[in-house]
């Protein structure tokens, strides 16, 4: 069996068997992305560094527009919505799903803190870990999607960190 397949149907199999870990699954795929923006803009806003908020922006959207574009336009990989078994729970996105936009642009951003707050950043990083996974279990990615978007943000924070 395929390791992709494997582990989706692991991390997805939990979906729909109990309310409180759906709704904890949603959460963390769909919505914990933007309280983490709105807390790092407020932080950025407080110490009085709006690079805090600025740089990270920057790789992640480099990361999520610049570099993932041209892969979803040779590579059309599709979702695991296309499974019959699939236990899908949010919505879709219509585009491949290799890599995760949500995943590049987010590890973009968390790799892009470590150079500004490091505490911080790992703070980012594991909760972007289980924003990654609840997309897995919620029916949207497979886990080399969200292993390859982490990779592609790491890998742009690094390129735009010595290019800016």
């Amino acid at each position: 069996m395929n390791i992709d397949l494997y582990l989706f149907n692991l991390i997805n199999g939990f979906a729909r068997k109990y309310k409180w870990l759906d709704i904890a699954g949603i959460f963390f795929a769909r919505f914990i992305p933007y309280f983490l923006i709105i807390f790092l803009a407020g932080f950025s806003f407080l110490s009085q560094n709006l690079e805090i908020i600025f740089y990270p922006l920057t790789i992640g959207l480099f990361s999520r527009f610049i570099v993932n574009e041209p892969i979803y336009f040779f590579y059309k990989r599709k979702r695991p919505v296309c499974l019959e078994e699939a236990k899908v729970i949010i919505p879709v996105p219509k585009h491949p799903s290799f890599p995760s936009g949500h995943a590049s642009f987010f590890f973009g951003m968390s790799f892009a803190l470590l150079f500004f707050n490091p505490i911080l950043a790992w703070i980012f990083i594991a909760i972007f870990v289980l924003n990654g996974l609840a997309r897995i279990f919620c029916g949207a990615h497979w886990p080399s999607d969200i292993l390859a978007g982490a990779v592609v943000g790491g890998l742009s924070s690094i390129l735009m960190y010595f290019l800016i």
